[in-house]
């Protein structure tokens, strides 16, 4: 996706160096890879921008993983299967910002959506070595497919 100018201008002229950062892009669209998603194209213009500043940037789409329900960490030690959420997490924990992403359906976040905030939460007492939550220092940001009032919903509920 290309950046308007002066979205392009904006980048260039930043004094500010982001270069050792990381980014990780949830897409929580219902759509599975390849299949064209709403919500990837609106995250295509915030990845250049990230990318343009020098922040390394990975999408992912939960939808093509086989992540179980629930609110452990990893859901096999509860029966299940298979569970693709921990190799996720360990994106999750390796970002400095993560940015989680839904289409509205019938006025609210994705399904997807719901359920990696789940899968989110079930780590939020996590540590970090200097004893602190595993979030803590983090930028957290969403971006919503839809209309203004459904996205200000949506927002609302996963911020």
């Amino acid at each position: 996706m290309g950046l308007s100018k002066k979205q392009l201008d904006q980048c260039e002229s930043s004094r500010w160096d982001f270069t050792d950062l990381k980014a990780l892009f949830l897409n929580c669209t219902l759509k599975r890879s390849p299949e064209q998603s709403h919500t990837e194209g609106l995250i295509a213009i915030s990845k250049a921008i990230m990318e343009k500043n020098g922040i390394v940037v990975e999408v992912l789409r939960p939808v093509d993983f086989s992540i179980a329900y629930g609110v452990y960490p990893d859901m096999k030690t509860q029966g299940w299967d298979s569970d693709e959420w921990p190799a996720i997490y360990e994106k999750v924990k390796a970002a400095n910002i993560l940015v989680l992403t839904s289409p509205i359906w019938l006025g609210e976040k994705s399904s997807v959506c719901t359920k990696t905030i789940e899968r989110l939460y079930s780590s939020s007492g996590d540590l970090n070595q200097q004893g602190q939550y595993a979030y803590y220092g983090r930028v957290g940001g969403c971006l919503i497919t839809g209309n203004e009032d459904g996205a200000k919903h949506c927002a609302m509920n996963i911020l």
